[in-house]
């Protein structure tokens, strides 16, 4: 009976994979092909110019790369970019959270219109942003005239001095929400009754932020910066669809300067190298994160020990 009992489950166990097996050789051939492919590439000298004569060149791309003060800036602005999404996110959403937690009328109207940005469609949302800091047009810089802040428009959109922390704020605010509802989240899972005790023991705000709230809402903090770092890094629409990454490659990040090399300088080898550095410096991120969470579990095992 046992022999009939595991014989069984086995065809049950072979059917199961055999049902799995479409979809793995779909994912294999839509992510993992690609994926190889790319990193193959390179090391040849592939280009849309001279598709029929592709070589393999080993390292020259990548030691081309470090020697491109455009690829150099590009990766300086890209992780300058990111910790400025991520942290000033991170901040906004903490207070609103802090904000949205309390018991006060219209609390779900408030996280409705606070969740608006992360819902609406990239590319609607930066043709807006467009309109809106228009120099000739825009409503912004009407706004700004007629209370006569400034006497002539800003080039939120062209000008150096504007450009680069334009597109940061404007990416803060599309990926804000999704922090301040995984942080909301965090925030009703932490018991009443220890601000209560706080109280009870004349501790101020400050004091239960430090104390109560953040360290309770570590696990759900870490996670969504880690979540919010990945996606900032790898975000290609939001700066495309604002500067195309300029003026003069001013705004470019890894995946902008990628998809510029490949489709309008046609060197898809080099466009190749960019976007495999941007997947080793994300492997060395996630290296990162799993550090840190083993030694935060360590840390858990060692205090219930």
């Amino acid at each position: 009976m046992s022999n009939r009992v595991k014989t069984s489950r086995k065809n049950k166990d072979y059917f199961g994979y055999k049902l799995l097996l479409p979809s793995t050789v779909l994912f294999l051939l839509i992510s993992v092909y690609p994926l190889i492919s790319g990193i193959w590439m390179s090391f040849t000298n592939k280009s849309l110019m001279r598709s029929n004569q592709t070589k393999f060149i080993f390292l020259e791309n990548y030691i081309k790369l470090f020697q491109d003060k455009e690829f150099l800036g590009s990766l300086a602005f890209t992780f300058l970019y990111t910790i400025l999404v991520v942290f000033i996110s991170y901040a906004a959403g903490l207070i609103l959270a802090l904000a949205l937690n309390r018991d006060m009328k219209g609390r779900a109207v408030f996280r409705t219109i606070f969740l608006l940005p992360w819902v609406i469609p990239s590319v609607v949302a930066m043709t807006n942003w467009s309109w809106l800091l228009n120099d000739q047009f825009g409503f912004i810089n009407s706004i700004l005239e007629k209370l006569h802040i400034i006497d002539s428009p800003i080039l939120f959109l062209a000008d150096y001095k504007y450009i680069r922390i334009t597109v940061i704020l404007i990416s803060v605010w599309k990926t804000m929400p999704f922090m301040m509802i995984s942080l909301l989240a965090g925030l009703q899972s932490v018991p009443k009754e220890l601000y209560e005790a706080a109280s009870m023991d004349g501790a101020g705000f400050l004091a239960k932020l430090k104390l109560i709230t953040l360290p309770l809402i570590w696990p759900v903090s870490f996670i969504s910066v880690t979540l919010n770092f990945i996606w900032t890094i790898n975000n290609f629409e939001n700066i495309w669809l604002l500067t195309g990454g300029g003026p003069n490659g001013h705004t470019f990040t890894l995946p902008i300067y990628s998809y510029y090399t490949a489709f309008y300088r046609q060197n898809l080898s080099y466009a190749a190298t960019i976007a495999t550095t941007l997947i080793i410096c994300m492997l060395l991120v996630g290296g990162v994160y799993l550090m840190i969470k083993r030694k935060g579990m360590a840390g858990e095992g060692g205090k219930g020990s």
